[in-house]
């Protein structure tokens, strides 16, 4: 998987999401395209910015705290879970199946419907773990979601986490930090 920070195009998404339903369309027409890799775990060859234990994009859950790979090739298998009390870049506060119309015969919905779902259900189940809304909060979104390889091996589920909008180091859970 590979992260994309959705704050402008989440922004983006619920704006024509709103003119698509005032027109009568789906909402995911005219945003760009990009596609998330996947991929089974493989030990990252770096070290984590505080004691961690590299695990599979799979093997993440609400509440995780965790660091990006710093080696590029090992970025789309696998990350660093932390313990939450160690300063971290992201915590996971959702894990979203995406529940998506997919083409007659099976296959990958495309990377723009997969990502624009993926974007709007975590910026709708935001709130619930921060305490506030999303277009208020110190914090961002970051979303990670399926590329057509890992949806044909099942995957259909995007990973919903937040970090702090300067892209800073956090320390602690952001469950209910209403900020």
């Amino acid at each position: 998987m590979i992260p994309r920070t959705c704050r402008c195009a989440a922004v983006l998404a619920l704006v024509l999401a709103a003119l698509s339903a005032a027109c009568g369309g789906d909402g995911t027409e005219g945003v760009g395209t990009t596609t998330a890799v996947t991929a089974a775990p493989a030990p990252p060859a770096t070290a984590p910015a505080a004691e961690g234990v590299a695990v599979g994009w799979a093997e993440l859950s609400v509440g995780d705290c965790f660091d990006a790979v710093d080696d590029p090739d090992a970025a789309d298998l696998a990350v660093w879970r932390v313990d939450c009390a160690a300063p971290h870049r992201y915590e996971v506060y959702d894990v979203v199946e995406l529940d998506v119309e997919v083409p007659v015969g099976g296959g990958y919905p495309g990377g723009d419907v997969i990502r624009s779902r993926a974007e709007e259900l975590c910026v709708e189940r935001f709130e619930a773990f921060i305490g506030v809304r999303w277009t208020v909060s110190e914090l961002d979104v970051e979303v990670w979601w399926p590329s057509e390889n890992s949806w044909g091996r099942g995957d259909s589920s995007a990973i919903c986490a937040v970090m702090e909008l300067s892209g800073e180091p956090m320390t602690g859970t952001q469950r209910g930090a209403a900020r």
